[in-house]
C-alpha cells in the first residue's frame, strides 16, 4: 500500500507539474490574444483596399472623360484641318482672280496709254 501511495504521490506531483505547464501556456496564450492586433490590421488593410477600389473607379471615370475629351479634340482638329484646306483653296482662287484682275488692268492701262499717245 505504501508503494501505491508513493505512486499516487508521484502521479499527483506529475499532474501538478503538468498543471503548472498548462496554466503557464494558457496565460501566455491569453496574453498573446490580448496583444493580438491582427483584427485591427485586417480592418486597416480592408479600409485601404476599399479606398484603393474607390480610387480605381475614380481613375476609370477620369480616363473615360479624358478619352471623350480626346475624341472631341481630334474631331475639332479634323474640322479645323478641313476648314483650313477650304480656306487654302479659296485663298488660291482669290490669288488667281487677283492675278487675272491685275493682268486685265495692265492690258486696259496699256490700251489707255496707247489711246493717250495716239491723241
Amino acid at each position: 500500500m505504501l508503494a501505491q501511495l508513493q505512486a499516487l504521490e508521484q502521479t499527483i506531483i506529475a499532474m501538478k507539474k503538468q498543471y503548472t505547464v498548462t496554466a503557464t501556456e494558457l496565460a501566455n496564450l491569453k496574453q498573446r490574444i490580448a496583444n493580438d492586433d491582427t483584427p485591427q490590421k485586417i480592418e486597416a488593410l480592408q479600409n485601404k483596399l476599399n479606398q484603393a477600389l474607390l480610387d480605381i473607379d475614380t481613375y476609370h471615370e477620369q480616363i473615360d472623360q479624358l478619352q471623350q475629351n480626346r475624341q472631341t479634340l481630334e474631331q475639332q482638329v479634323n474640322d479645323l484641318h478641313q476648314a483650313n484646306q477650304e480656306l487654302i483653296s479659296q485663298n488660291q482662287d482669290l490669288k488667281d482672280k487677283n492675278a487675272l484682275a491685275i493682268s486685265r488692268a495692265e492690258v486696259i492701262r496699256d490700251w489707255l496709254s496707247k489711246i493717250d499717245h495716239s491723241n
